[in-house]
């Protein structure tokens, strides 16, 4: 995917700001379960936590599997493929 194609959406969920960084048009459904998904397994940080970068997460949401980066709170959604 052409980085030059990737847009940046702020979205406010459960208290929190988040950047959803991706080229491909999500709905808020699918946006919102994979945050859910992302902050139930660990994906954000705490209060005054560093992380190292790690690899992708799979995360499963509303009948696909999105391949995404977690940066603090921005998120880069790279590929998203049906549900096995």
């Amino acid at each position: 995917m052409d980085s030059d194609a990737f847009d940046i959406y702020p979205i406010s969920h459960n208290g929190r700001v988040y950047n959803i960084i991706t080229g491909m048009d999500m709905t808020f459904r699918e946006v919102r379960a994979m945050l859910d998904w992302l902050d139930a397994n660990g994906a954000f940080p705490s209060a005054g936590e560093e992380r190292e970068p790690m690899e992708l997460y799979s995360c499963p949401a509303e009948g696909y599997v999105f391949e995404v980066d977690v940066q603090g709170y921005e998120v880069i959604v790279y590929r998203r493929a049906a549900a096995e």
